[in-house]
């Protein structure tokens, strides 16, 4: 599976693509699954422009999106609503369960266990406002 680390200014982002040849594209992006519809058609006007620089890494397993010095703490990759929880404490997970969905940009967007254990916390309700990074659960 190609797994990439890509920058966009400052910010990184580890992209999976378990399967690239696949229509649509599913590509995970620091733990959060997106659909991609790939539009090879040029437009009008455009020129083309020089291929994107990327640099594959070595596959080790999807990191857990974690605040800095705490391991097992889920963060929120982006702002959003948040529209479910789907676990609760106690609950174990297995690597790729959904924890809970966030709403951003008016679209759903599953925040999935990147790791398997027991939830031991949840710091979020339905319908709360998150912020990029701020904690939603831990995993130990």
């Amino acid at each position: 599976m190609p797994v990439y680390q890509i920058k966009i200014g400052e910010q990184s982002y580890r992209v999976e693509v378990p399967q690239p040849y696949k229509r649509p594209v599913r590509a995970i992006v620091d733990g959060v699954a997106f659909d991609v519809i790939v539009d090879t058609s040029p437009m009008p006007g455009a020129t083309p422009a020089a291929p994107p620089v990327v640099a594959p890494i070595a596959p080790s397993g999807l990191a857990a999106p974690v605040a800095a010095g705490v391991p097992g703490q889920v963060t929120a990759p982006l702002p959003g609503v948040v529209l479910s929880v789907d676990v609760k404490v106690g609950d174990t997970v297995k690597y790729g369960d959904q924890l809970c969905v966030l709403e951003a940009m008016k679209m759903n967007n599953p925040i999935r266990a990147t790791s398997a254990g027991k939830v031991t916390q949840v710091f979020i309700n339905v319908g709360q406002q998150v912020q990029h990074s701020e904690a939603l659960f831990k995993i130990e």
